[in-house]
């Protein structure tokens, strides 16, 4: 790569000067190949390799980067290049200086395995929409300690409040053991740098550029170590789209890049709006969505490909109609030669997805899941195979490592104490009965359509224990399907949440459970930041010459008002009128590869 093969927008960004520079990159804009362009500049004009450090949020990330610019120098190896996550920056820093951290010399890096422990070694069960591990590093994230958590949680908020318990229990394990955990790295050197100038010096003294990619995702922890590198006039050149913020769960704010300019003093900002990625009809409508936010930096993307694309938008009366149809849509694309690994069901939430895997099983098709969707991890089958537990074995640890502590397991277990021997003993009748209790114990705040899947999902996991006609059985069973996703096909259809997928390309991809309720969720009052999610996904890749990038939309019963009734009213790929203000209801996919045959 050359910075003249970079198009103008990307060669200005690239080239620019100053000491502080941001760059505005619209999705399909080459993020990444700006910032690689950026290195090369500099090592171009007499700046050692060795003194720029540049840093991004993944090791898939950090390789390409390096791939790039070792390819574009015409290095022999990469070794030498300073091109990290933030958290594996951290963690050489700690590695290097341990005592002035407060840590020994061969300090425990934790992983998810050795934290769970923590609780199940106290017999402490969690069994929530969220996990306990989640709800820790989100706050850590914050820069928030136990105690700093509590005072921060409303009055009525039941779950969190007792994730303070954990939080504290799991913080003086931490402690005691003198390990860290992946949230801790990054706010622990900059602590350290704050109370140690030599070992701060150190560190900022090694580099004079520092450049940072997808900026949009950072956290207050990478926020102090950017500044510390700034304070000691280290120079910045960062990244990211503030449309593309959706890991506020990660403690991102859109308020970090929207307030950059004003953050810092003589901010050069650039902006590269040029869409490489996606074809011309998706891109307007994307620009369409995202435009009605108003919290954001005002940017309108052009398409540069030629290529029309498709978009068309469906409803349907029930979810199971909804799965059965996208992978009858799936299937028509693989019999016209479609490859498995271009076509993508991108969802909200897990349990969204979980009713497309038997629908693709059924039609023999491969699939991957990746992000949340494993239906014996989802609440509901937790909770209903640690109600079969429960009824045989009592307070085992099989039983209340699923079943949880809080007010839902306790109503769920006192229902369960109501039942006699003799049902108990009958696994059929256990079947039964576990069935109706955990089916009433959909969460309060669920969408209708969480509520469907809530039942769904119970209805299938007893209906599973029946045929087994055993609870060893259908454990075994469930190990079985566990294993089963985790060892997916080469060549498979990915299932995917939007925040596992985003930066991720296919020719074709369905986004189901577009609807009132899950997207926008139910459970996230920040209608823009819902927006921002599927701003994100509202985009396919421009495939070859004989294919064309697909959007297919589709959700139960209707879109939500001022969401996706942004999108333009145009005539769709099918060529049968206006894309509706209203998701038609409709029991036949009206996906044009099913509706007229065409590919």
């Amino acid at each position: 790569m050359k910075v003249n093969t970079l198009d103008p927008g990307q060669q200005n960004a690239a080239t620019g000067t100053g000491s502080i520079q941001l760059v505005l990159a619209g999705p399909g804009a080459g993020k990444t190949t700006t910032l690689a362009g950026r290195f090369v500049h500099l090592v171009q004009h007499g700046v050692d390799r060795r003194r720029i450090l540049a840093l991004t949020f993944t090791k898939k990330a950090a390789d390409e980067m390096k791939s790039r610019i070792a390819a574009a120098l015409d290095l022999p190896s990469a070794a030498d290049l300073s091109v990290a996550t933030f958290h594996g920056f951290a963690f050489r820093q700690l590695r290097r200086s341990p005592q002035l951290a407060g840590l020994s010399e061969r300090f425990p890096l934790w992983d998810t395995q050795q934290q769970r422990h923590v609780f199940s070694s106290r017999r402490m069960w969690w069994n929530e929409e969220t996990d306990i591990l989640d709800i820790i590093a989100g706050a850590k994230e914050r820069l928030l300690d136990s105690a700093s958590f509590a005072n921060e949680i409303e009055s009525d908020d039941e779950v969190r409040r007792r994730a303070v318990e954990f939080f504290r229990i799991y913080e003086r394990a931490l402690r005691d053991a003198g390990a860290i955990d992946f949230a801790d790295m990054v706010p622990l050197v900059v602590r350290t740098m704050d109370k140690n100038a030599s070992y701060a010096a150190a560190i900022t003294g090694a580099y004079d550029h520092v450049l940072v990619d997808e900026y949009q995702d950072i956290n207050p922890g990478q926020i102090g170590l950017i500044d510390r590198f700034v304070n000691a006039g280290i120079n910045l050149w960062a990244v990211g789209d503030d449309d593309q913020t959706l890991y506020a769960f990660r403690a991102a704010d859109v308020r970090f890049i929207l307030d950059f300019p004003r953050k810092y003093r003589d901010v050069r900002v650039h902006l590269i709006d040029r869409n490489y990625r996606s074809a011309t009809q998706i891109v307007e409508a994307a620009n369409r969505l995202i435009a009605r936010n108003r919290v954001r930096s005002p940017k309108t993307c052009k398409p540069v490909t030629a290529e029309a694309g498709e978009i068309v938008i469906r409803g349907y009366r029930t979810a199971a109609i909804e799965a059965r149809q996208v992978a009858k849509g799936v299937a028509r694309l693989l019999a016209h030669g479609r490859s498995p690994q271009q076509i993508a069901v991108l969802y909200r939430t897990g349990t969204v997805g979980l009713a497309l895997q038997p629908a693709l099983q059924a039609l023999q098709i491969p699939y991957e899941v990746r992000g949340a969707g494993d239906l014996w991890q989802s609440v509901a089958a937790r909770l209903a195979v640690g109600s079969l537990y429960y009824l045989r074995d009592g307070e085992s640890v099989e039983a209340m490592s699923r079943i949880g502590h809080g007010r839902r397991a306790e109503i769920v277990r006192s229902q369960l104490d109501q039942t006699g021997a003799r049902e108990k003993r009958d696994f059929s009748t256990a079947c039964r009965l576990v069935r109706d209790i955990v089916a009433a114990a959909v969460p309060a705040r669920a969408s209708d359509r969480d509520r469907a899947e809530w039942i769904a999902v119970v209805e299938a996991v007893i209906a599973l224990a029946s045929a087994c006609q055993s609870l060893d059985g259908l454990v075994a069973k469930i190990a079985a399907q566990s294993a089963s996703l985790r060892e997916a096909p080469e060549n498979a259809v990915v299932l995917s949440t939007i925040h596992s997928a985003k930066g991720l390309e296919w020719e074709t991809v369905f986004l189901i459970g577009m609807e009132q309720g899950v997207l926008p969720h139910i459970n996230n009052d920040d209608l823009e930041e819902e927006r921002r999610v599927a701003y994100v996904e509202s985009r396919g890749r421009s495939g070859s010459s004989d294919s064309r990038s697909r959007i297919c939309v589709s959700g139960r019963h209707q879109a939500p008002r001022n969401f996706f009734t942004s999108w333009p009213e145009r005539k769709d790929a099918i060529g049968s009128g206006p894309i509706p203000r209203r998701m038609a209801q409709t029991n036949a996919c009206r996906y044009c590869p099913i509706a007229n045959g065409s590919v």
